[in-house]
């Protein structure tokens, strides 16, 4: 048995929506591939155990073709899809359990989850496209379920400030999370 209270899982926007849903917002739009998560969701019901889910991963062509960690051309993309998810978790629809916890995109300070991590001029610009990410995730989670909590800022513990030629860009959590505050004074979570 699992005596864990909260299993976390990412929820990949792109493995979800691999071609763009007609209506984003609703959670049953025929594009969207839930079917491992559902499993995921009721197994840890079934067991006892709340669920943390952590979306992240732009598809495609909501980004212009670019790797799932580019933000989407769109904030209000990445929105509806948010709210879709916690929409679809809300414990209003028969066979889908509640979910209670959020997260916002995954070790958003690593350039393997975000990216760009730094513009050419070698300034650190990864904080403040992810606060756009949280604002709008946030938004959206909430317009999709009013109960649920919302964390942002899940970084990764390394980090470096600076690029460093043949290795992967990344932004130290303190730094991070102090030029997120920057970018938006005002960003809402729980």
């Amino acid at each position: 048995t699992n005596n864990a209270a909260i299993l976390r899982t990412l929820v990949t926007w792109a493995d979800v929506a691999p071609t763009k849903p007609a209506s984003a917002a609703n959670p049953f739009d025929p594009a969207y591939r839930f079917d491992d998560i559902d499993e995921f969701v009721r197994n840890a019901q079934a067991q006892g155990s709340e669920v943390l889910m952590t979306i992240w991963g732009t598809p495609k062509w909501a980004n212009g073709n670019k790797g799932r960690n580019y933000l989407p051309t769109s904030m209000a993309d990445f929105q509806n899809f948010a709210k879709a998810v916690a929409s679809r978790y809300s414990g209003r629809n028969a066979g889908l359990p509640f979910v209670r916890f959020f997260g916002i995109w995954n070790e958003s300070n690593l350039g393997l989850f975000l990216s760009p991590q730094f513009n050419s001029k070698g300034d650190i610009v990864s904080p403040a496209a992810y606060a756009k990410l949280a604002a709008a995730g946030y938004a959206g989670i909430k317009a999709g379920n009013a109960k649920a909590l919302v964390a942002i800022g899940e970084t990764s513990s390394n980090g470096r400030d600076k690029k460093k030629a043949g290795a992967s860009d990344s932004v130290k959590p303190g730094t991070f999370a102090r030029l997120v505050a920057k970018a938006n004074k005002n960003l809402k979570f729980d």
